[in-house]
């Protein structure tokens, strides 16, 4: 009898040894899936924040073009960036110029804000709403789609997008090589406000690195953001067998054709009818998208297509 009670007795506490494990593992297990829940990460203003691991309402101020690239829809962006895709940003929210709608964007309730490090003086107002993330203006096309990737937790579509590029640039030069256009070089300038500028080549690199022209001697020398003469620029295309004049939405100006048929008249590309305007805005974001569209239109342009 005292046997059969110690027995029963054995197993009200085994089994209730089992409910409390039980009862313990799931409590780990929700501990797990709140981890699973939020991230930190340190951002270009070496703070850390703490965020989703996938960040499913983002607000844009910046950074639009990386999520372009990754295929992710912002839920607000600016007006900027909805020129610029306005395809892809159909129905995203608009919050403005280069002073967003903070109210705006604290009605949509988003779980992630970009910007970028230069725009440090909106942090008060927005740190109020959501995490915000401060990416670093400048780096290269590639490190700002790897930040952006890592943000949003999209690694496998930065690689994706990658090896499209890869591909893309591949059969750029393919199309050049087959239209007789091969080890030539190429140069940029911008009009810009009422002045010229010229700039690092590597802000296009995708006429370079892409479609495989190479920059001209000056332009080599030029790491650089600065505004040139009218005058100066023979000499710093000289050399150019393709000539690309970014304007605003890519259409030519009485102050370019006076140009072109005056002090630029001689120049060689100009005279064997190699210079392109091309779109300012869609040319010069310096990001990943950007590149690939000059390398494009750069293709389109001088294969006449």
């Amino acid at each position: 009898m005292k046997k059969r009670r110690l027995t029963a007795l054995l197993l009200v506490v085994l089994t209730l040894g089992l409910v409390l494990a039980a009862c313990g593992g799931s409590g780990s297990s929700d501990e797990a899936k709140t981890e699973d829940k939020a991230r930190t990460l340190t951002d270009a203003l070496d703070r850390n924040v703490v965020l989703p691991a996938t960040p499913k309402k983002i607000v844009a101020i910046q950074n639009a073009g990386e999520l372009y690239a990754l295929d992710i829809k912002p839920l607000a962006t600016t007006e900027y960036y909805m020129g610029i895709y306005p395809d892809f940003l159909k129905g995203v929210e608009n919050i403005g110029g280069d002073k967003p709608n903070v109210e705006k964007i604290a009605s949509l309730k988003p779980d992630l804000i970009i910007i970028s490090d230069y725009q440090k003086d909106m942090l008060t107002n927005l740190e109020k709403i959501a995490p915000v993330y401060a990416t670093k203006f400048g780096v290269t096309p590639d490190e700002q789609l790897t930040d952006i990737a890592n943000l949003v937790n999209a690694k496998d579509a930065e690689k994706t997008y990658q090896e499209k590029y890869a591909k893309e640039s591949k059969e750029a030069k393919a199309t050049l090589k087959d239209a007789g256009i091969e080890n030539q070089k190429a140069a940029v300038i911008q009009f810009w406000g009422k002045e010229i500028y010229i700039h690092d080549p590597i802000v296009f690199d995708g006429i370079y690195t892409g479609a495989g022209f190479t920059p001209t001697e000056a332009a080599k020398k030029n790491k650089e953001t600065k505004a040139i003469s009218a005058e100066a620029i023979p000499d710093y295309v000289s050399d150019a067998d393709q000539l690309f004049i970014l304007t605003p939405e890519g259409k030519s100006t009485d102050e370019l054709n006076t140009l072109l048929t005056g002090i630029w008249k001689d120049i060689p590309a100009v005279k064997a009818k190699h210079a392109y305007t091309v779109n300012s805005d869609e040319w010069s974001n310096y990001t990943a998208p950007s590149r690939e569209y000059q390398m494009q239109d750069a293709i389109d342009k001088v294969t006449n297509k």
